[in-house]
Order: structure tokens, then C-alpha cells, then sequence
């Protein structure tokens, strides 16, 4: 699943930890799975999991048709099944947009 970028209107980047005395290997699979089952929520357009080389650490890579989108996902039953599972913490949650156009003052 690759949308075409232009159409993502809510770019979101998230950073996990593995919560103490949980197995990578464990959080790995369980972000695995929940990443399939986001790909085919209906306002998900991107949804890529990727684990950093030290170990313990991954980044969710998003791309939302908006907010509401977004919002439903984390209401979904699969992802409040992931959270209660809490393999994982949130190290950091950025929710981006894509550039403005035209030229803006300040800014080189």
C-alpha cells in the first residue's frame, strides 16, 4: 500500500520503546501485525513500520487522508488490542503536514 503522496494530507511519525521486560522479537511481531491490519483501515494511506538498529527502538512512519482518520485508528479494536497489550511506549508523536506552497518569508 503506497499512496500517492500528494494525496496524504497528515503525515504522522512516532517513536517506540520496548517497555522493560519485553522482548523485542515480541513487540516486533505484535507492530507487525498491527501495521497490517492498519494498511486496510479506509483513511490509512500509509502505514510502515520500521526498527532501528539498536535494539528496542522502532518508528512508525504514517500517512493519513486527516485527522478524523487518524482518530478512528486509534479507536480501531486491533489497535486499542495492541495498546492493552503495552509491549511498547511512546518515546515521541509528531504529526506533520505537507509544505506550504509558495514562497514563505523567513525561510531559506
Amino acid at each position: 500500500m503506497v499512496a500517492d503522496i500528494k494525496s496524504i494530507q497528515l503525515w504522522v511519525s512516532a517513536g517506540l520503546s520496548v517497555t522493560e521486560g519485553t522482548a523485542p522479537e515480541r513487540a516486533c511481531q505484535a507492530l507487525l501485525q498491527l501495521a497490517a491490519q492498519t494498511q486496510q483501515e479506509p483513511g490509512c494511506l500509509r502505514f510502515e513500520l520500521l526498527q532501528h538498529q539498536q535494539s528496542g527502538r522502532f518508528t512508525l512512519w504514517e500517512g493519513w487522508v486527516n485527522e478524523s482518520a487518524l482518530q478512528a485508528h486509534y479507536e480501531a479494536e486491533h489497535t486499542q488490542a495492541y495498546f492493552a497489550q503495552a509491549l511498547t511506549e511512546v518515546s515521541y508523536l509528531e504529526r506533520l503536514q505537507p509544505p506550504m506552497t509558495g514562497p514563505q518569508e523567513g525561510v531559506r
